[in-house]
């Protein structure tokens, strides 16, 4: 087929929505959650072992202070959760639902501003990559300073650490996936009569969109750890990083590790189960167009 050929073929798609509709997410199978799920509590069950070994080695030392195990953590987790035990002012239900504003409105921001800033005006590549790369390698904690000076301290702060940190991510994976479109489906395209807009949101979208997801997924899991560490330093007064810089002020470690223990199941649960499930369902929609 020529490019003439798949020009037409292209025009045709682009009018019906089919070639959008054919990498649409479709509905997974109940055996393929399944699977999943054996697979992160297996995961988490390796985890928790290794745990508590490493708690009886520390504790035979004779410590003035003891490591806590995962016994004990889970029973202070199990009061935060069931009891209503208050944590540090706050109930915990608060303290996860003030961090997961901060990061969907960080991260939000991070994907409108990083997908289409090098993927949509793909010809500043060569100009654009050079301050977006720049940027990428200063450490977030880094940018507390700008963060001060723009927006003082509090929530505002914290949100541009995020931003700063997971945009450039995204920006950069996101860029790298649309220039690895071959550029006959990009040509083809255009000779139809397609805008730019239709270009990028039907043809280099959907073809880069395993490249997008993996991005999204390095975005997420770099902004879920600055904005922790964030949450620790800019004073939010309120969200799970808050709590484990009160549990250090206070000695409590056993609160320290029920609120790390809250941090590791709310970063599984985006990335495992919400992109790791969209990039699992994409996977098998493509590879049943293959076939």
């Amino acid at each position: 087929m020529n490019e003439r050929d798949l020009a037409r073929q292209l025009q045709r798609e682009l009018s019906s929505g089919s070639l959008g509709a054919s990498f649409a997410v479709p509905g997974s199978t109940w055996k393929l959650h399944a699977l999943r799920a054996a697979r992160i509590l297996a995961g988490l069950t390796v985890g928790i072992i290794l745990w508590q070994i490493m708690a009886w080695v520390m504790n035979s030392g004779g410590n003035a202070l003891d490591f806590p195990g995962p016994f004990e953590t889970i029973k202070r987790l199990w009061q935060y959760l069931f009891c209503n035990q208050s944590m540090y002012g706050h109930s915990v239900y608060e303290h996860i639902l003030a961090t997961i504003r901060r990061l969907i409105v960080a991260f939000a921001l991070a994907c409108a501003l990083g997908i289409p800033l090098l993927g949509y005006f793909n010809s500043i590549y060569e100009i654009g990559i050079v301050p977006v790369s720049l940027l990428q390698m200063i450490p977030g904690l880094a940018w507390l300073p700008v963060a001060i000076l723009l927006f003082g301290l509090g929530d505002d702060s914290a949100i541009f650490i995020i931003f700063a940190v997971s945009s450039m991510v995204i920006t950069i994976g996101t860029a790298s996936g649309i220039r690895m479109v071959p550029d006959v489906l990009v040509n083809a395209a255009r000779m139809s009569g397609a805008s730019g807009l239709t270009v990028f949101f039907q043809v280099l979208i959907p073809q880069a969109s395993a490249s997008i997801i993996n991005a999204m997924r390095l975005g997420m899991a770099s902004a879920w750890r600055v904005l922790i560490a964030a949450e620790m330093i800019v004073g939010t007064g309120i969200g799970i990083g808050y709590s484990v810089q009160m549990t250090r002020d206070l000695l409590d470690y056993v609160g320290a590790f029920a609120c790390i223990a809250v941090i590791c199941l709310v970063g599984l649960l985006f990335d495992r189960v919400l992109l790791g499930g969209i990039e699992q369902l994409m996977r098998n929609r493509i590879e049943g167009g293959k076939r």
